[in-house]
């Protein structure tokens, strides 16, 4: 995998200063005032970096531009993204159990060396770019890119973006890199699955799926009202609070994608709460 993309001097010279101006400490108060996370708890932590590895190497990539085209709708792209982020974590978790890493504290992330690390970026490529793994909507990768070529853009991106998670490692150390990819997940993707948020988003949604006169359906409830009626997996609250915390990917399309047009992305903050 490269690690610099081609990009110029003065580029990376950029992006250098940048990143020097990052510590370990600036990202461990990061996590904990902004998402109230305990950085030195490494289940919590791999959490986020797997978050922040699916939006950086999966989601904000051509896969959003054939989910523009229709390749992918809105609750397909839910069940993906949270797939892919389980399965990233648990590779992560793994990989920690492979190179001796079993400690809760994150602190023992400083064992990892730069083999280590190389393993994993590769381990992640593999699995993200083979086309033919198979999505939770059915189809294979390459099925889903339907030509060599678009098959290929996606395999360079993430080669660029996994490229780049395994040399700040290297260059910096295995946690701060790690810290940094959580962060990234902490902060751009607050609305996603296994963020710490996230049960507290389903309790709200799941309280606003029975309250009718709600600010979230406006104010006369044309929102709710134009959705039509509950897909029978959502109609079962239990069941359906069940799914969306644990395994969201298990969600029939239909109830995917009427969940996401219900918003649960886009919940408003209740009051006292942190705004999302």
């Amino acid at each position: 995998m490269t690690k610099n993309d081609g990009m110029s001097p003065e580029v990376q010279r950029m992006i250098q200063e940048a990143q020097a101006m990052m510590t370990d400490e600036l990202m461990e108060e990061t996590l904990r005032s902004q998402v109230a996370v305990d950085p030195s708890h490494l289940a919590s932590l791999l959490d986020l970096v797997a978050i922040g590895i699916t939006n950086g190497a999966w989601r904000n990539s051509c896969i959003e531009n054939w989910h523009a085209e229709g390749r992918l709708s809105d609750g397909d792209m839910m069940r993906i993204n949270s797939y892919t982020t389980d399965a990233i974590r648990r590779r992560l978790k793994g990989w920690c159990v492979e190179s001796g890493i079993t400690s809760a504290s994150s602190t023992a992330l400083a064992s990892a060396d730069v083999e280590d690390v190389d393993v994993l970026a590769g381990r992640l490529f593999r699995w993200l770019a083979n086309a033919e793994r198979r999505l939770p909507t059915g189809m294979t990768l390459g099925e889903l890119a339907r030509s060599q070529e678009d098959l290929e853009e996606y395999e360079d991106h993430a080669d660029r973006v996994l490229g780049g998670f395994a040399g700040q490692m290297q260059d910096r150390g295995v946690r701060f890199g790690l810290l940094r990819t959580a962060c990234h997940g902490a902060l751009a993707c607050s609305q996603w699955w296994a963020h710490p948020t996230w049960p507290d988003r389903v309790e709200r949604f799941i309280r606003v799926l029975d309250d009718a006169t709600n600010a979230h359906w406006g104010t006369d409830g044309e929102r709710r009202e134009k959705l039509g009626a509950e897909p029978p997996s959502v109609q079962d609250r239990d069941i359906l609070r069940a799914t969306l915390l644990v395994n969201p990917w298990k969600l029939d399309p239909t109830a995917a994608e009427w969940i996401v047009d219900a918003g649960i992305g886009y919940l408003r903050p209740e009051t006292g709460a942190t705004s999302d």
